[in-house]
């Protein structure tokens, strides 16, 4: 049996809290302040959640609402009042609180609704504070990982190039050659590993901006030319003229064509080719534009599909020069996607090669500009993130 829930009932009339205690009684345990300063006095911590009233002879409940948020925003508040109007709601949503309650409601409510609704604040509340003690302690953990395990392999790469160019034994140069790719490789392990942490955690931000697709296109063939150009892999571009542009961050963008390409020419042999693409296109409806890599490499086969986007998944397959990878690079694409509103997708081929597409919606007509602009709240209501109102039946 789940303990019972402690309520704090705090409003001036006696009526009303005499009426509510035979309501909720023997659901809830529940201790009663008549006075402003008796709630405020009141050890909050002790309480699963209140009932407040808004106008109290010594105070307001809006203020002692305000109060309790900003000690402890995961508390659950609900305000009541017998002020029927969307100016009190407003009030009331503003200052913080979880729900809105008119007495009329309060008082002719089916007492298991408001059980329910109770229950539902707290938890979401109880949720919400543990997401964000995780993410805290993951922000804490990538700290550590970034000062602690990669500055390290960024000291021992330097020391492993200097014995490189230094005057060894031609016996130990190839072993001191395979120690500095096998530290680089880890180096990238742990590099990749940081970026998808930061990725999955809810503190990430976006840089957001009206994109052309074809800008970090162009950035991202530019830079890897030089790479497929010792493997004798050609690699082209067709993009589309006047593309919608799309609300996203240009940086991760430009990260998600780089994953792309590098893997198709890690997967292509000499005289292929890699093509980038861009086209406007549509998905359920939505505009926006779209992103696609081919090659006429290896392939994937039918069974590694639907596990190419999953987290340290890595196929059978080594890159045709011998590379190898981290297994992060196209769940970091997805991530990123998915930040975006995005998709991305594996096409289903028979023939030789690869075809993966990224999707990104467009932008808004309205509002595209201001790109780090905080989403509209419609009065009254958080979002979401909170109840609006609680309506009888």
């Amino acid at each position: 049996m789940s303990p019972r829930f402690r309520i704090l009932l705090a409003d001036d009339e006696a009526l009303v809290r005499s009426k509510v205690m035979l309501m909720l009684g023997d659901r809830f345990t529940i201790d009663q302040a008549a006075t402003a300063a008796a709630a405020r006095q009141a050890d909050m911590a002790q309480y699963d959640a209140t009932f407040m009233d808004i106008m109290f002879p010594d105070g307001n409940g809006i203020d002692l609402c305000r109060d309790i948020k900003a000690r402890d925003p995961h508390s659950t508040v609900v305000i009541t009042s017998s002020m029927e109007s969307v100016d009190a709601w407003n009030q009331a949503f503003q200052a913080g609180a979880d729900g809105y309650l008119e007495k009329r409601e309060l008082l002719t409510l089916d007492p298991r609704k408001i059980e329910l609704m109770v229950k539902n604040l707290v938890e979401r509340n109880r949720l919400r504070r543990q997401a964000e003690e995780t993410n805290r302690r993951q922000t804490e953990l990538l700290s550590v990982l970034s000062h602690d395990v990669r500055a390290p392999f960024q000291a021992l790469l330097g020391t492993i190039e200097l014995l490189r160019t230094s005057d060894i034994p031609e016996g130990a140069a190839g072993n001191v050659d395979k120690l500095f790719h096998c530290a680089k490789d880890q180096l990238a392990f742990i590099n990749a590993l940081l970026e998808l942490l930061r990725l999955e955690s809810t503190g990430t931000s976006l840089r957001r901006s009206a994109v052309d697709l074809n800008l970090p296109v162009n950035q991202s063939v530019a830079g890897l030319q030089v790479l497929a150009q010792r493997k004798g892999i050609a690699l082209e571009t067709d993009l589309e003229n006047k593309l919608p542009r799309v609300q996203a961050d240009i940086g991760k963008v430009l990260q998600v064509v780089n994953n792309l390409t590098t893997n198709a020419i890690k997967f292509t042999p000499g005289g292929g080719r890699v093509t980038v693409r861009t086209r406007a296109a549509a998905r359920n409806g939505r505009p926006g534009a779209e992103i696609s890599v081919e090659d006429t490499g290896i392939g994937i086969k039918p069974e590694e599909r639907g596990k190419i986007f999953q987290r340290f998944h890595r196929g059978r397959e080594r890159g045709t020069g011998g590379e190898t990878g981290t297994g992060l690079g196209l769940a970091i694409c997805k991530e990123i996607l998915q930040l975006h509103d995005g998709s991305i997708e594996v096409a289903d081929r028979r023939s030789q090669g690869t075809l993966i597409t990224a999707w990104f919606p467009q932008c808004e007509k309205e509002g595209a500009k201001d790109s780090n602009a905080k989403p509209k709240r419609s009065a009254g209501r958080d979002s979401g993130n909170r109840q609006f109102h609680w309506a009888g039946t």
